[in-house]
């Protein structure tokens, strides 16, 4: 197999384990998704680096109720094949003071190969803001 298709393939693999992980509320495995000095930049807030800021962010999201977290990756590999990085949309759901809540936005999460592993090393996510309904007609 191309190096290309098996570096897609383990990272591709990276991004199952990882909504399996958020799906489990596994804080540990979600922080091996992560490089040691990963930056994650949430929509809204300032950014996070390093594993202590992201276990924080990281329990508080997974303290919420029904959180779930999908995503949807397109990646681009360098030509080296020791990075990557991915121009996605996701789509989050969870229940806010008891009711459904869902919104779907867009990421990109640049990846590097470390020790033989796919880490993520920054982490950005955009949500696209309330959904515009159409005018009705008269």
């Amino acid at each position: 197999m191309p190096q290309e298709n098996t570096a897609a393939a383990a990272i591709l693999a990276r991004y199952q384990h990882w909504m399996q992980s958020i799906r489990e509320r596994d804080l540990e495995a979600i922080l091996d998704i992560y490089a040691d000095n990963a930056t994650y930049m949430p929509p809204g807030k300032p950014a996070f680096s390093g594993k202590q800021a992201l276990r924080e962010v990281w329990a508080g999201y997974l303290q919420r109720e029904d959180f779930v977290a999908s995503y949807v990756p397109t990646l681009h590999l360098c030509d080296a094949g020791d990075m990557a990085y991915d121009i996605g949309r996701y789509r989050i759901s969870l229940k806010k003071e008891g009711l459904p809540v869902s919104f779907e936005g867009k990421y990109v999460v640049v990846w590097k190969r470390i020790d033989g592993h796919w880490k993520a090393v920054v982490d950005m996510d955009n949500d696209n803001g309330p959904a515009v309904q159409d005018a009705p007609t008269a």
